[in-house]
């Protein structure tokens, strides 16, 4: 207990830090490498595997709360988009996989899930399935997930500053269409705490009903549709802002506490497959993105973001932070999550089984 509280004070005083510096998803980041450095040099971080379902369901929570009517017509624009997406990745990390096996002696199938911008829990177990090397697999996942986490937000907002100097309005898509913003309500914590007690309740059975049913990133997904459904008939779902930069806080601190002196022993084994990670998914990112931007009515934000390979819930924590259209944000993100995790095994066992 002694040491669960030290590492959520750590993090929240990390992520307050960097949230102070004006680092990008701070609270996120700022949690994840000071949580990571003290486990590093204490090896006293921990969080129970319960937290992870805990951030799931609160940020799905807080997710639903930002659905309103106008939001139900246009979730069917993501489907398409989020499959398309979903399909490129896929590809993308084939790619990067042949590389990885062929030109440094990788193991292919190991290579395959290293590569996959799916979930990190998920594709260890896959990848012990197929008999692959699961200790390269969870470093390296873990490798693409923080570094999604450290430099999505940073490069986002570079390309983003580059090209709004070209618009008359800094979100102005393609000339002439605006991204729909929320209007946030303003309640005062103290005399509406019990639409945020209603709102717990609602997605935290949510959140149970997916992680009992076995869904793909279930937690956040049905707590986020419960949450939203409540919201959509009542506009009375609330969540504060000092507890949605808590939950970051606790994801990153999640992140952070698997990082241990081992991990770091081990990274200098597999340096250049860890840079061509890095660089590949980074890659991925902005070619994907901008692709979903083109072809799709996404503000630029909203479409890299849409198209970070990395966790389901840390993307979505960090996308109205960074300006995107969270809702949307999340929902192709579970598109994603959903269909990568169900098609890669067919694929893997198709082309190298």
């Amino acid at each position: 207990m002694e040491n669960l509280i030290i590492t959520v004070i750590i993090g929240i005083i990390g992520g307050y830090i960097a949230d102070r510096k004006k680092v990008p998803a701070g609270f996120m980041v700022g949690s994840l490498f000071a949580v990571a450095i003290f486990n590093i040099i204490c090896n006293r971080a921990i969080l129970p595997v319960q937290f992870r379902f805990i951030t799931q369901v609160a940020t799905g929570t807080y997710l639903g709360t930002k659905f309103s009517q106008k939001d139900v017509s246009s979730l069917k624009k993501v489907l398409i988009p989020g499959i398309f997406m979903s399909i490129l990745m896929i590809v993308f990390s084939l790619l990067l996989s042949y590389v990885m096996s062929k030109g440094f002696g990788i193991d292919r199938i190991t290579a395959v899930f290293a590569s996959s911008p799916g979930g990190l829990m998920d594709m260890s177990l896959l990848a012990h399935e197929f008999n692959a090397n699961t200790s390269q697999v969870a470093l390296l996942q873990l490798i693409r997930m923080i570094s999604v986490i450290i430099f999505v937000p940073f490069f986002s907002r570079k390309i983003y500053g580059k090209i709004k100097t070209n618009k008359k309005d800094i979100f102005e898509k393609k000339g002439n269409e605006k991204v729909k913003t929320h209007v946030l309500k303003q309640y005062n914590f103290m005399d509406n705490y019990d639409l945020l007690v209603i709102t717990v309740i609602i997605g935290t059975i949510g959140g149970l009903v997916g992680y009992f049913l076995k869904i793909p990133a279930g937690a956040m997904s049905c707590s986020m549709l419960m949450v939203a459904t409540y919201n959509v008939k009542t506009e009375k779902a609330y969540m504060p802002l000092p507890l949605r930069k808590i939950i970051q806080s606790i994801g990153g601190a999640l992140i952070g506490s698997r990082v241990n002196m081992n991990d770091v022993v081990e990274m200098k084994t597999l340096v250049i497959p860890i840079f061509i990670i890095i660089i590949g998914f980074l890659l991925m990112n902005i070619i994907v993105g901008f692709l979903l931007y083109k072809t799709t009515n996404f503000s630029l934000m909203t479409a890299f973001l849409s198209a970070a390979p990395g966790g389901m819930s840390d993307i979505a924590i960090m996308a109205e932070d960074l300006g995107a259209d969270g809702s949307q944000v999340a929902m192709i993100q579970f598109i994603r999550v959903c269909f990568i995790i169900s098609i890669y095994p067919i694929v893997i066992k198709f082309l190298f089984v």
